[in-house]
């Protein structure tokens, strides 16, 4: 188009807004008859000559408008179609245990490679099924984790998630030892649960077999009937309970969960992360033994259930086991070298200790 026609278009268009302009101020200056007059005129095509071509030339520029937008629309929709067509499909499911990404909700395949990498225990990992854990993140404000044994559900705080959006648990190494502690100690539960879970299907190992054999036979009495420190800073006063088989379930789980989730936050420390360079020493035992002495006399590793009476759960929340019910010599064994695979030294240091505390407390009650 000539420059010259250009600049004629362009004019008529703003004379027809400064008209517009013009006839609207007029409308609002004069009487509600004129109004009416010129919307009536305007209605039935009573305008002017020299308005009727730039409304035209407005109609046919915004006409081309339109026809430009919904033609791109329409070309970029096509494009689009072809190209979903021709690509393989990347999409897939987050329920998907098969798929060769890792499942956020049931993330054992690549919790059990970082852990392997990082020389954590993975032993007693590899025997339960990917699929029996599902993993959940919240915002939780009692506890750093809950296990929910009825439905095999962990609930993991948004801390131990990727970039705490909730979405897929966090790097192994990018954790801190309280977090890695406080994920075994969740993951010894979840071990407890699928060895008792009577749906699996699957045989268990010799190991599985020692384990839950140990469980029942410290579910039979010494963490059935116990002693409880009402108060816990008050060691020396105690009640005896009878507890029910579910607070009893509950004892055993956590009692054996705490030295795990401690076992595993020591050993990091004393280790300085570097468990698959360094090993066991006269001096990192020595050190392990004085740190396992000191959490014994404080109480750090006595279990705790929570009432299953709603009564007795107004008074109290939790109750804390007695230093004569907590974890015995043999359980001791058991954890550090059936589940952790600890070197038969460390497990003869440790369960010296436990030893000699029992000599320095009274027994537990006899179930006879």
């Amino acid at each position: 188009m000539p420059k010259s026609l250009k600049n004629i278009k362009m004019l008529n268009f703003i004379q027809y807004f400064t008209l517009s302009h013009q006839r609207r101020q007029s409308v609002q200056k004069g009487s509600s008859s004129k109004a009416a007059g010129i919307l009536a005129s305007a209605a039935y095509g009573g305008v002017r000559e020299h308005d009727k071509r730039p409304r035209t030339q407005l109609a046919n520029f915004f006409n081309t408008l339109l026809l430009t937008y919904f033609g791109r629309m329409l070309g970029l929709a096509f494009l689009v179609s072809l190209i979903s067509v021709n690509m393989p499909s990347q999409a897939w499911s987050a329920e998907d245990a098969t798929s060769s990404r890792p499942n956020p909700r049931h993330p054992w395949p690549a919790l059990l490679q970082q852990a392997d990498t990082l020389g954590l225990p993975t032993g007693f990992l590899k025997h339960i099924d990917p699929t029996f854990v599902t993993v959940h993140f919240e915002d939780l404000r009692t506890y750093a984790a809950e296990y929910h044994p009825h439905d095999h559900t962990m609930i993991l705080n948004l801390r131990l998630s990727f970039n705490e959006a909730g979405g897929a648990l966090a790097d192994l190494a990018r954790m801190t030892h309280h977090d890695v502690a406080l994920l075994y100690h969740e993951l010894l539960h979840a071990y407890l649960d699928y060895l008792y879970a009577t749906d699996h299907g699957q045989a268990l190992t010799a190991e599985d077999q020692q384990v839950l054999e140990a469980a029942n036979n410290q579910m039979a009495c010494h963490y059935r009937f116990v002693r409880i420190n009402p108060i816990r800073q008050l060691k020396g006063a105690t009640e005896l309970r009878f507890l029910s088989d579910q607070d009893t379930w509950e004892v055993m789980n956590e009692t054996w969960a705490v030295f795990v989730g401690w076992v595993l936050w020591t050993k990091l420390e004393l280790f300085q992360d570097h468990l698959t360079t360094k090993s066991w020493t006269p001096a990192l035992i020595e050190q392990w033994t004085q740190r396992l002495t000191d959490a014994v006399n404080s109480g750090e590793l006595l279990g705790y259930y929570e009432p299953d009476d709603p009564e007795e759960r107004q008074i109290a929340r939790k109750r804390f086991i007695a230093p004569s019910n907590g974890l015995t010599p043999q359980d001791v064994e058991l954890l550090l070298t059936t589940v952790l695979g600890e070197p038969p030294e460390l497990v003869q240091a440790s369960t010296a200790v436990f030893k000699q505390y029992q000599t320095t407390m009274e027994p537990a009650p006899s179930c006879e």
